[in-house]
């Protein structure tokens, strides 16, 4: 029996993807990660070797250990781990693959979890079904109901241990679905996506696309998706942009037994290498001559070391690049590897408005524009929803606009004596320009030679009708915190400082008190307890409200993070690292901070801080 039901924690994160953490009974797993292959019967790298290469967690089958005697013997009367030689994790598979393969294997469904229990997996896994992407609809669907239909017949069993629910599917969006909901449903606590495994050898990865997509927005967000099958890196980082958050491969071994390198940008064969990658813990040890001529064996061994050193190189590269904010870019630009790749990369940006409400209010990096794909990125779609719907807009040119604080003759002869809409050209979009400091307009070089266009350039009055930096702060009120709380939060009577060097807003002061500040590194608003007070008591366009127990209140309201398990309402509208009003039971505002996930997220996970607290009651 497992005594740890486990649970992702997340710790960082950049649209789907995540740095996680889970644990079990035997020890922490930390994701984007993978469980290398092993084979019961055959060591191809010795353990020692494994971990120092980064290994965490591994995946062996069962069925090949119950189908052998001695195996089988060991691994009841001494467990597991002792039988592989690893005090880490360990995941089984159930026999599906092989069923595949071979047919139909000679064990039910619930004699193979009830054996994976006994042998003390940490994560087991049902005897689901495999489907092609040869199936028919008619087929799949089958599938699908019966991989859920024989979970459930092990529902006594999944309460307190940890079985996988694996997400079949085949090729239909519509079945991989209906599948991540079912497993979703279910007291599973791991969901793999399955019958995969075709696809990847077949380089079909925009197919993967919709796959993964489909079945992580569909799935329970606390629990960790797992590719399987997906342990090449060429692949791996736009798995993981997608939100997946293990991997499992033999690929380091299959690669080896062909004399084939893995690369993160590809595979090559020894024959056709001169010098090995600096990066290969090969390099100092062997020349690629020494490698060819070596026993056959010993040759093996050392190429499947150098094969799982590239992978786990390449998850420690998407690892950072999450951290930093710019993972998104470096799949982009990486796409540009294989045409395989590119062709999924663009078959990412059809589901970029389903991505977008994951996708932070800003993030650390500057935003790289690579052209017009990166305009069909969430963020380019987050900015096409602030477009011109009618003719009554002007759209400035480079000569005629620069940054507010560097055209103060433009703001003040020609903005503020007008009531007409401007809008600045950004790399073809038109964005307002109340925009103009926001992530991530002001985090590239915006500034194009372009057209006027939109209505007829309004004609300035002799008086001063409006304030720039008021329709800012209020356009941008609007944009985090719903239609028409602007003009309700920042009134005519608002004293707005700005910063003597730079001319950038810095403090809003009403009656007395500051109710905001502009944020310097993202070109946001950022609320004080006084400025979610005023929102608080608007009675309608408040899409940020998080509520919590009345326990949690009272921590909140002294400047404690709030925690998912205290949650108990929401706005699903919620755009992660937007400011937020956290409320008790009563609708009485406690606190304002920043949310760390999307509000799609917050009933899902049950671990971690959902809100990390800015301002508070007392």
């Amino acid at each position: 029996m497992s005594g740890n039901r486990l649970e992702m924690q997340i710790l960082h994160r950049e649209g789907l993807a995540r740095i996680g953490r889970f644990k079990t009974d035997h020890g922490f797993v930390d994701t984007p990660n993978i469980m290398p292959v092993i084979n019961p019967n055959i060591r191809t790298l010795s353990m020692d070797i494994m971990k120092k290469l980064g290994t965490q967690a591994i995946i062996t089958n069962s069925y090949i250990i119950r189908r052998n005697e001695d195996l089988k013997e060991i691994a009841l009367s001494k467990g597991l781990h002792h039988l592989i030689g690893f005090d880490g994790t360990i995941m089984t598979d159930s026999g599906t693959f092989q069923s595949y393969v071979y047919g139909d294997v000679e064990y039910e469904n619930r004699d193979t979890v009830e054996f994976q229990l006994k042998i003390k997996s940490d994560i087991s896994t049902i005897l689901d079904i495999f489907s092609t992407p040869m199936d028919s609809w008619e087929k799949a669907n089958q599938a699908v109901d019966e991989t859920h239909k024989r979970f459930m017949e092990i529902a006594d069993l999944a309460g307190k241990n940890n079985i996988s629910g694996p997400i079949q599917g085949s090729v239909y969006d519509d079945l991989r679905v209906k599948s991540a909901k079912l497993m979703s449903g279910t007291d599973s606590t791991y969901l793999p996506i399955g019958g995969v495994v075709p696809l990847l050898e077949q380089y079909r990865y925009s197919k993967l696309v919709d796959i993964i997509i489909n079945s992580k927005l569909n799935s329970d967000f606390s629990k960790p998706i797992h590719l399987f099958g997906g342990g090449h890196p060429m692949f791996m980082g736009m798995a993981v942009l997608l939100g997946v958050d293990m991997f499992d491969s033999a690929s380091y071994v299959k690669y080896a037994r062909d004399d084939r390198l893995l690369y993160p940008d590809g595979t090559r064969n020894l024959k056709d290498i001169t010098e090995l990658p600096y990066w290969s813990p090969l390099r100092d040890r062997f020349s690629t001559q020494e490698l060819r001529k070596a026993e056959e064996n010993e040759k093996f061994s050392l190429l499947a070391e150098h094969n799982l050193f590239a992978i786990f190189q390449e998850l420690s590269e998407i690892r950072e690049r999450i951290r930093e904010n710019t993972l998104w870019q470096y799949v982009e630009s990486k796409s540009k590897s294989h045409p395989s790749l590119y062709s999924a990369f663009r078959r990412i940006l059809r589901y970029s408005e389903n991505l977008e409400p994951y996708f932070e209010l800003y993030r650390k990096s500057p935003l790289f524009h690579f052209g017009e794909e990166t305009n069909q990125s969430p963020y380019g779609v987050r900015l096409k929803k602030l477009q011109p719907s009618d003719t009554d807009y002007y759209t400035l040119s480079s000569g005629d606009w620069k940054p507010a604080r560097l055209s103060k003759d433009f703001v003040k002869n020609v903005y503020e004596k007008t009531e007409g809409h401007f809008y600045i050209n950004w790399f073809g979009l038109k964005v307002p320009l109340e925009m103009e400091e926001a992530y991530p307009v002001e985090q590239v070089i915006p500034w194009n030679e372009e057209k006027e266009s939109g209505s007829k350039k309004p004609i300035p009055k002799d008086i001063k009708i409006r304030d720039f930096n008021l329709e800012k702060l209020r356009f941008l009120a609007d944009f985090q915190f719903g239609e028409n709380t602007g003009k309700k939060l920042f009134t005519d009577n608002c004293e707005i400082a700005v910063s003597r060097a730079t001319g950038r807003i810095r403090t809003i002061t009403r009656e007395g008190k500051i109710i905001a500040t502009m944020r310097a590194h993202d070109g946001f608003i950022g609320l004080t307890f006084a400025g979610g007070l005023i929102i608080h008591g608007m009675s309608e366009g408040i899409k940020n409200r998080v509520m919590v127990t009345e326990e949690s209140a009272t921590y909140n309201s002294q400047g404690k993070s709030v925690f998912f398990k205290f949650i108990t309402n929401f706005d699903d509208r919620i755009i992660p690292l937007n400011d937020v009003l956290v409320v008790d039971p009563n609708d009485r505002l406690v606190a304002v901070g920043r949310s760390m996930v999307s509000g799609k997220e917050l009933g899902m996970y049950r671990e971690g801080t959902a809100v990390s607290i800015n301002h508070h009651l007392e």
